[in-house]
Parts: structure tokens; C-alpha cells; sequence
């Protein structure tokens, strides 16, 4: 079994095998699928962030200034902008 793309080893732990599921549950039917459905799920979320940051939303202008491209979102391994002043 593979550890979903979303939550992780962690998330394996406690029973979160799939984003898209309930828990102890997968939809997902391969690594690849997960793949392929999380980077799916992580562009929509993107441009829905991006979305409603431009209509003047500010928690959606917080999240684009933090996430700059969509392998940012649920566990995608791109790193976070530290855009915040020290």
C-alpha cells in the first residue's frame, strides 16, 4: 500500500488513506491514480484561490501570496513562500 499524497505517512497512521475518502477508506486504486487525482485537486484549488484573490477576497489574497503554484497545496513537496515580513 502507498501513503496518500495528501496526508502522508502520518495521515496512514490515523486511518487517512485517501483525500477522497472516508476514513480507513481509499478511492484511489494505485499510487499513480493517487498521483494523478491529487495534482488534479491541487490545480482546481489553485485556480479557485486564484479566483477569488483577484474578486478582492482576502483570505484568498493570503493563500495565493503563499502559494505560488499549485504543488504547494495538500502535500504536493513545493515549498511554501515565506513572503511575511521579519
Amino acid at each position: 500500500m502507498w501513503d496518500c499524497e495528501a496526508y502522508g505517512a502520518e495521515g496512514t497512521e490515523i486511518g487517512a488513506l485517501c483525500f477522497f475518502a472516508d476514513r480507513g477508506e481509499r478511492v484511489c486504486g494505485s499510487q499513480a491514480e493517487c498521483q494523478r487525482a491529487m495534482a488534479a485537486e491541487r490545480g482546481r484549488i489553485f485556480v479557485r484561490i486564484n479566483e477569488k484573490a483577484v474578486d478582492g477576497d482576502q483570505a484568498a489574497i493570503y493563500l495565493a501570496d503563499k502559494f505560488a503554484r499549485p504543488d504547494q497545496l495538500l502535500g504536493g513537496g513545493g515549498e511554501v513562500e515565506d513572503n511575511d515580513p521579519a
